[in-house]
């Protein structure tokens, strides 16, 4: 019985540590991004582009954003950019984060001026 609660002792300890190493939060500390416009893999004429979407989470208010690694504003939880593209395909890197959180999400926009 004794090596079984120096056991049980061991296994509660390093339950403790692992809370502790990896910030029990439950998801306190998330944010949601969502980018609305343009969808992936849109083919344009123009060579500009908005991008526009919206951070969520119980954390947004703490959220920055940026695209294409340039800082962009959030107003009322959404935010919106003009990119400028070069003919052919384009990546579009929409980023957020809330310093502990970071997320990404990437998209192709392909430019074909009108003839």
């Amino acid at each position: 019985m004794g090596k079984f609660l120096k056991l049980l002792g061991i296994i509660f300890v390093l339950f403790l540590l692992t809370l502790s190493l990896t910030g029990c939060t439950d998801g306190a500390s998330t944010i949601v991004l969502k980018v609305d416009t343009p969808s992936n893999d849109t083919s344009v004429t123009t060579p500009t582009i908005t991008v526009s979407g919206r951070v969520a989470g119980t954390e947004k208010s703490n959220a920055k954003v940026t695209i294409n690694d340039a800082s962009v504003p959030i107003k009322d939880d959404k935010f919106s950019a003009d990119v400028n593209l070069t003919e052919g395909k384009n990546v579009i890197t929409v980023g957020a984060t809330n310093g502990s959180v970071n997320l990404k999400e990437q998209l192709t926009v392909t430019y074909a001026p009108a003839k």
